[in-house]
């Protein structure tokens, strides 16, 4: 089976910076050529017409040889890309129309911190694909890195005397080097804050993440925060200005009530000490708490090159929707550039756990990268909460190694109680223990630490689905249509629940609603039509037939998806079948077949009894 590693990277479109990004490294590309990129790429799987090229690029009023542009354009898009035009693999030409973008690509957006999905997921998927996004979420979200600490009593103490806990919100920094492609620096600085406070002395400080990078920024994100959390007494703020080799960071502690500040610091470093500065701003706060530093001691100052490649790596696995090849090459020249430097290697961990996760081809490398990676920045450095969470995950999902699962996970929570992924990873050992009340009390408080994180909401959403709350799922979707009328995963969400309610005419709606933002506008007719001939159940089983069937039109159909394809169109025997073959490779999804709902029309078949008997799920 060949290894992913073989594989072409992918391509990444930087629209912060305007660039096109192969092997980690920027390709060269004219403004004219990027530009049509970018309209191709935005408008990917769809055709886009010669004329619309030139309305979009040129305008109406052109007075230049468009054509002979717009096939310059094309062919050094082409060029970039290393795409033979006559075996296209990702863009392709309609003679006589115009192109269309097909292949696969990271977007980094720009001022956001997600890129859209490379296309409208199948409608195959639509419980498959969000079941395995919650799988791989903590690895793709794994390195927005440890928020907050919540208090078990969900609330901040009222002083900050001796005996206190006390809680702080942390601002995304704000960057003021009038440079947006800087923002990836300025991100993982707010992360280290976090993190280095987070792990000071969790019995007595914790901290809470006020925001997403670059959406909420100052006096924004501080205000959303003290809406969600109004009994949060302090913030700490902060920028960083960079100039070549040089940072200023400036950081004010302050108390929410009357804005008085408690701490204000200015530090000049060079770019390779950041991190290590960092910790010295979070034991200055523990300090001013009277907060007794439990912490493993100061890191040490590291090279500029090493601290950019680390921060750009985190910052590529930040992309929730996508799992670039260029975090890959950010973490790897990061332990290049320093092998002792344990959190490039928890991020390599993250990263092939993740891929392997997405895709079944190559998996087993992936896997084999992901442990060795793992144990090699835990053995750096044995008190690494990232570590421990990142071997956690490998233990449950794919060795089944349970009792070493769970210890892992337990010693990630105990080293840093304010990781949301400590939490997140402990929710899915419980749910495999069958424990899904536990679970999703363990999901509710990685929200509860970083309210702003929407894979946190959706992990949380997918545990309600499997503790059968209906309810809660709808209630969700609805005020995040309130927020974003088109969202497809709460129309999808919508239409699922309220179907489980048997409130049948209103989860059709949404349904539609779902089919046309998927891009299955011509499924949508006859799925009505066989729903008021035929009633609820029989429409249902319509669609799940046409996305069998589309599953089934690939060349090598994931595991999981089949059988989720399989038992959506009531073909029980095949879906056990497949089923049955994911325990020779153990496949993820296995895991929580005992609680799927999805699967409850297998649970009386006697081959499933033996499945739950080979997977020995765990007890405790």
């Amino acid at each position: 089976m060949a290894s992913e590693r073989l594989s072409p990277p992918t391509p990444v479109l930087d629209l912060c910076s305007f660039q096109l990004i192969r092997d980690g490294r920027p390709v060269k590309l004219e403004k004219t050529p990027l530009e049509i990129l970018t309209l191709l790429v935005q408008r990917r799987g769809t055709l886009v017409s010669r004329e619309e090229i030139v309305r979009k690029i040129w305008g109406d009023a052109v007075h230049v040889d468009v054509d002979a542009g717009i096939n310059t354009a094309i062919r050094k898009i082409r060029q970039a890309l290393d795409d033979n035009p006559a075996q296209p693999h990702f863009l392709e030409t309609v003679v006589g129309k115009g192109y269309r973008f097909t292949g696969p690509i990271t977007v980094i957006e720009a001022y956001s911190d997600m890129a859209p999905p490379a296309s409208a997921p199948d409608p195959s998927r639509r419980r498959a694909f969000r079941t395995r996004i919650m799988l791989s979420a903590a690895g793709l979200a794994g390195m927005v890195l440890l928020v907050f600490l919540f208090s078990h009593r969900n609330k901040v103490v009222a002083s900050v005397g001796h005996q206190d806990r006390v809680v702080i919100g942390i601002t995304p920094l704000r960057n003021l080097s009038r440079d947006a492609a800087e923002d990836y620096f300025v991100d993982g600085l707010t992360d280290e804050i976090v993190t280095q406070l987070g792990q000071l002395n969790p019995e007595r400080l914790g901290v809470v993440r006020c925001g997403l990078p670059r959406t909420t920024p100052g006096r924004g994100a501080a205000d959303a925060c003290l809406g969600i959390n109004p009994q949060l007494q302090y913030l700490l703020e902060g920028s960083v200005r960079r100039d070549h080799g040089q940072v200023r960071i400036t950081v004010r502690l302050v108390r929410s009530a009357d804005q008085t500040s408690l701490l204000t610091d200015s530090f000049d470093r060079k770019v390779g000490d950041v991190l290590a500065l960092q910790s010295e701003i979070a034991q200055r706060v523990g300090q001013k708490f009277q907060i007794q530093i439990l912490s493993r001691g100061r890191m040490r100052p590291a090279s500029t090159e090493m601290v950019e490649a680390y921060l750009r790596g985190r910052f590529e696995m930040n992309r929730i929707d996508s799992i670039p090849d260029a975090a890959r090459a950010y973490f790897e020249r990061a332990v290049a550039l320093d092998p002792f430097y344990a959190p490039a290697y928890a991020g390599l961990a993250d990263f092939y756990r993740a891929r392997a996760v997405r895709d079944d081809e190559g998996a087993e490398d992936q896997w084999r990268l992901a442990n060795q990676y793992a144990a090699q920045a835990l053995s750096l450095d044995s008190d690494s909460a990232e570590a421990h969470a990142a071997l956690a995950q490998i233990k449950l999902m794919h060795d089944w190694d349970w009792q070493s699962a769970r210890q892992h996970a337990l010693r990630a929570l105990e080293l840093n109680p304010s990781s949301p992924e400590a939490h997140s990873t402990y929710a899915r050992y419980l749910r495999t223990a069958g424990k899904v009340a536990e679970a999703v009390r363990q999901r509710e408080e990685a929200l509860a630490l970083d309210p702003f994180r929407v894979d946190l909401k959706q992990q949380l959403d997918l545990e309600h689905f499997f503790a059968r709350d209906y309810q809660e799922i709808q209630a969700s979707a609805r005020q995040t249509l309130a927020r974003e009328p088109n969202d497809l995963g709460a129309h999808g969400d919508l239409c699922m629940s309220l179907g489980r309610l048997r409130r049948f005419e209103e989860s059709v709606a949404e349904c539609s609603k779902e089919l046309a933002l998927e891009g299955h506008v011509d499924w949508a007719a006859p799925y009505l039509r066989e729903y008021h001939a035929r009633g609820y159940e029989a429409a249902n089983q319509l669609l799940a037939k046409k996305a069998l069937a589309e599953v089934l039109r690939r060349n090598q159909p994931d595991l999981w998806d089949l059988a989720n394809a399989y038992v959506a169109a009531g073909m029980r025997k095949e879906a056990m079948q497949t089923l049955l073959r994911g325990l020779a490779v153990h496949e993820p999804g296995l895991l929580q077949v005992r609680v799927d709902p999805d699967f409850d029309s297998l649970r009386s078949d006697p081959q499933y009894a033996e499945l739950v008997s080979r997977i020995a799920f765990p007890t405790e």
